[in-house]
């Protein structure tokens, strides 16, 4: 099997031929793959729409402001999906572990700290095709199979400056690293011919910068804005250099709204320009990117506004697009829903966060999927650290 398409194909794009097998999603293929929302589980419950006000998640580095205490974090999705394309249907069953996060107040200083791991995008997928390739004027068909496993991780260091409780801002510090593990293998129904396979490393990097502020101009609002800059994505295979392509500036705001004490609403707008990186990915033979926007509203119910994180209920709703295309001009869009709640232990030194979404991506007429996912998200606060 010829070494040299190998890297177009596992970079940039997708053989048209083939089928789809377990994966994580038939719209992670293309390009980097399928952009991951770094929100944590409670934010997750609510479609996202409190992001912006989570200091758990990696959105908004001035909701750090917000600790009160040592805090680290940790969570889990499953996953049941089901692609449908021209080629057929899969059925996938998957597990991430998409966040790790650790932040606090910087004792005797106005300032606190966060250190966080989040996706930022997934790109685990099975490629199968079947063709006829002529050997020594003999018709002879062969089974082709790719697969990939990883995607790219963003490591951050956000630092938050509180400068009066109805004013923050924050900084935040982002590696953007990762790779994909390859393995192609070609398989003859001729007996005669031996299979081949080959195995390979895509890696990547690149650096990043976000700002954010946090502000409350009356008592029952709260509105939020954030503004980040990734820098060149790196990309190698093994150890030799690939390309080297633009990443996408994000900007989003919302705004936060306390209708009782109980009941709070929330909601947001994101725009990434990832048509940046169009050229790069065309000129590498790939169908490219486009810009993206993404919007996002939710609500929380308190029985107990004294202990928020005592069996809240929250519900919420987003939808977003998805920047690689299938087929060039075809606008994927990812739309879903969302609930979710707290429970929490020991005093309310650890609490356990859970949502359920049910979502659904559509890549024209030809090309959806519906995926079912549970989140579980576990946050402890050790006693006597503040």
């Amino acid at each position: 099997m010829s070494g040299r398409w190998l890297p177009l194909l596992l970079v940039v794009t997708a053989t048209g031929s083939a089928s789809l097998g377990a994966q994580s999603s038939q719209f992670g293929v293309r390009g980097f793959g399928l952009p991951m929302r770094p929100i944590s589980v409670r934010a997750s419950g609510t479609g996202g729409g409190f992001s912006l006000f989570d200091s758990e998640s990696a959105v908004n580095p001035a909701s750090v402001a917000q600790v009160g205490r040592l805090t680290a974090g940790f969570q889990t999705v499953q996953v049941w999906s089901r692609s449908e394309s021209p080629l057929g249907t899969a059925t996938i069953r998957a597990n991430r572990y998409p966040g790790v996060i650790v932040t606090g107040p910087i004792g005797g200083t106005p300032l606190s700290l966060a250190i966080s791991v989040s996706g930022y995008t997934d790109r685990n997928f099975s490629l199968a095709s079947r063709d006829t390739i002529e050997l020594r004027e003999v018709p002879v068909e062969v089974l082709d199979t790719i697969t990939s496993l990883g995607g790219i991780s963003d490591f951050r260091l956000a630092i938050a400056y509180r400068k009066s409780p109805r004013l923050q801002a924050g900084l935040g510090f982002h590696l953007l690293t990762g790779s994909n593990r390859i393995t192609s293998h070609r398989v003859f129904t001729d007996t005669l011919y031996a299979g081949a396979s080959e195995r390979s490393t895509i890696s990547y990097q690149a650096l990043g910068i976000s700002a954010g502020v946090t502000g409350r101009p009356i008592r029952f609002l709260t509105l939020a804005g954030t503004l980040r800059a990734d820098g060149r994505l790196k990309v190698e295979r093994d150890t030799s250099r690939v390309t080297s392509t633009r990443l996408p500036v994000t900007v989003a705001a919302g705004a936060r709204v306390e209708l009782s004490s109980r009941l709070h609403f929330a909601g947001g707008a994101q725009f990434r320009n990832w048509s940046v990186a169009d050229s790069g990915l065309v000129d590498l033979g790939g169908v490219g990117s486009v810009n993206t926007t993404e919007w996002s509203a939710g609500l929380e119910f308190l029985p107990n506004p004294s202990r928020p994180a005592r069996r809240p209920m929250r519900i919420g709703f987003y939808r977003a697009g998805v920047p690689f295309e299938v087929l060039r001009g075809t606008r994927i869009t990812e739309t879903g829903i969302s609930a979710g709640s707290s429970l929490e232990f020991g005093g309310g030194r650890v609490r356990m966060d859970f949502s359920l979404s049910r979502v659904w991506r559509d890549g024209g007429p030809d090309y959806s999927e519906r995926a079912t996912m549970l989140q579980l998200g576990v946050s402890i606060a050790p006693p006597g650290l503040r």
